[in-house]
């Protein structure tokens, strides 16, 4: 049986019982072998001993009763129970007799001819013999004497499974074992690489069963609706996380969660957890991802994953200007840069990462009209707000030209709010300074996108912020930006009147995209069945004693008196 205590204790108990049979039989005077004359003979046919010579008796009955014989085979068989057997004809007539049982009585015998000392095999066949009648056959195939026994399909398949796949099935035997092994033993060899996709396990077996085969072996072979039919919930998650959608998450989490957390949703804190669960390969990429964000500097693979755009922007935080020209990526992250130093109120870094877009440079890479038309508008607005900070007049006029030539550029594909940003630049130089408005948006001032909901809110927030601080500027300069949005609200062109950016939000956002990096491989399904039975172990244990028959010795071993085998 597979489980050595079990099998210790049913060997106990069937000893036990043969000793009882054995005191029955001296109680009742009925032992075949107490005649001295009776068992010489029978030392001379390998028997030796009243209980051996009283073991073979009982096969011998067996066999007369159960197993189809001849009439000479039953007068040899006869003449053996009455105390005279054939050296030269009984052991054949045996191994007939026991070919004519089935597997489990064959077993039986075998097994009480072993326990009495009976040796009618020849020495390959006593090697297999000792493994099968072991209660504990695992042990014995492991020690270093029973390392080269081998045998038949049977006893190879046995071999197998009472070392659960530690002794793998020789080739030469696979194909005639796969029909009929127990799916739980085929189970055990593909644990320790026993039984490989290229030996098609599936093709002999039921439609269930050779399913189930090919997601052990072949997981990629396995259509979505197959992995459906087999309730194999980690392909299902693969697949939808890879084709992006909307993963259900469980308790607890298991990657895809992590991965969708952490790569879609952007969520940090979730790295730690991402690379504990991530297989070896993709942990090594997540931790080289990871390192690259402090210096911004990734291999082209990573930079190429449009996945992991998010990710990575997540990750880097850029102390100084980023250089756009080196990939979409790098741009898009330039752009927002600059955008966020604007809302800080850090026109001076804002206008020095503009200016790495709008900066013409020979042989650089070009970059998307979108793009460069948003690196353009917040030039632009850069430029003309610091022209009030100009050391003269002359100097002033010069920044709003530029502004203006900015602002141009952005509307030369006819962006309706690239043009109305045109028209309020122009207007600026046209008007005389002490003429002119102020040319900042408010929005901008109190850190907010444009026309951003619950300004109002956000206003008395940073008020009561400043008043506890005391800071009476800050708090001018907020109550002026408010009376600014309130006065535009009032209007019919709204919001209109200050100067837009960005142009288009949809410019900035990283693309939702899956990525390629970090996905673990499709693994094989996970084993589902249990270890092999004691019932499965024994059915193949007595296919295995079948196959001993082969190997019956001819003609009996001799037994001198000294009890040697000769």
């Amino acid at each position: 049986m597979s489980d050595p205590v079990a099998a210790r204790r049913a060997a106990i108990a069937a000893e036990k019982e043969r000793l009882a049979r054995a005191r029955e039989r001296r109680n009742s005077g009925g032992s075949a072998g107490a005649n001295g004359f009776a068992q010489r003979k029978w030392r001379w046919v390998g028997v030796d001993g009243g209980e051996a010579v009283q073991t073979v008796l009982e096969v011998l009955r067996d066999i007369e009763q159960a197993a189809p014989l001849t009439e000479s085979q039953r007068e040899i068989l006869g003449q053996a129970q009455a105390g005279a057997p054939d050296r030269e004809a009984l052991l054949p007539v045996v191994r007939a007799g026991l070919a004519g049982l089935k597997p489990e009585a064959v077993l039986r015998h075998l097994r009480a001819l072993w326990a009495a000392g009976v040796r009618w095999l020849n020495e390959a066949g006593l090697e297999r013999c000792r493994v099968l009648c072991s209660t504990a056959p695992g042990l014995e195939l492991v020690n270093r004497r029973s390392r080269a026994v081998s045998g038949g399909p049977a006893f190879s398949l046995f071999a197998t499974a009472a070392t659960r796949g530690a002794i793998p099935l020789p080739n030469a035997v696979l194909a005639e074992v796969l029909p009929w092994a127990p799916l739980s033993v085929l189970d055990d060899l593909v644990e320790h690489g026993g039984l490989l996709a290229e030996d098609q396990p599936w093709t002999v077996r039921d439609e269930d069963q050779a399913l189930y085969l090919r997601a052990r072996l072949s997981p990629g072979s396995i259509s979505p609706q197959e992995a459906e039919r087999l309730d194999w919930d980690g392909m299902l998650r693969r697949r939808a996380f890879r084709a992006g959608e909307t993963i259900v998450r469980q308790e607890p989490e298991d990657v895809w969660d992590l991965l969708y957390d952490v790569v879609m949703d952007v969520q940090l804190a979730s790295l730690d957890a991402l690379d504990a669960a991530l297989p070896r390969a993709q942990q090594i990429q997540l931790r080289d991802l990871r390192s690259g964000a402090l210096v911004g500097q990734w291999d082209g693979g990573t930079v190429r994953d449009r996945g992991l755009w998010k990710l990575m922007a997540a990750l880097w935080r850029p102390t100084g200007p980023v250089d756009p020209r080196r990939s979409e990526f790098y741009a898009l992250v330039a752009l927002s840069r600059a955008y966020e130093l604007l809302k800080a109120g850090d026109l001076e870094g804002a206008g020095q990462q503009a200016e790495s877009f709008v900066r013409e440079r020979k042989n650089d890479q070009p970059l998307s009209d979108d793009l460069m038309d948003e690196a353009y508008t917040i030039a632009a607005y850069v430029t003309a707000v610091t022209s009030l900070e100009a050391e003269n007049d002359r100097a002033a006029r010069v920044r709003l030209a530029q502004a203006e030539t900015y602002a141009e550029k952005a509307a030369d594909n006819g962006d309706p709010v690239a043009v109305r940003n045109l028209a309020l630049v122009h207007a600026w130089r046209s008007t005389p300074k002490n003429r002119r408005g102020a040319m900042t948006s408010p929005f901008l001032e109190l850190g907010l996108d444009h026309g951003a909901a619950g300004w109002d809110r956000h206003c008395r927030e940073m008020f009561r912020r400043y008043e506890q601080v005391g800071d009476r500027a800050a708090q001018a300069r907020l109550n002026s930006a408010e009376d600014r949005i309130h006065e535009a609200a009032r209007h019919e062109t709204g919001f209109d009147v200050f100067f837009q950016v960005p142009l288009d939000w949809s410019r900035y956002e990283l693309p939702d995209a899956v990525p390629h990096q970090l996905v673990p491989p499709l693994e094989p399904m996970a084993r589902r069945t249990a270890l092999t039975s004691g019932a499965e172990l024994e059915s193949i244990r007595a296919l295995a004693a079948v196959e001993l028959l082969d190997d019956f010795r001819s003609t009996a071993p001799h037994l001198d008196r000294h009890r040697s085998t000769r």
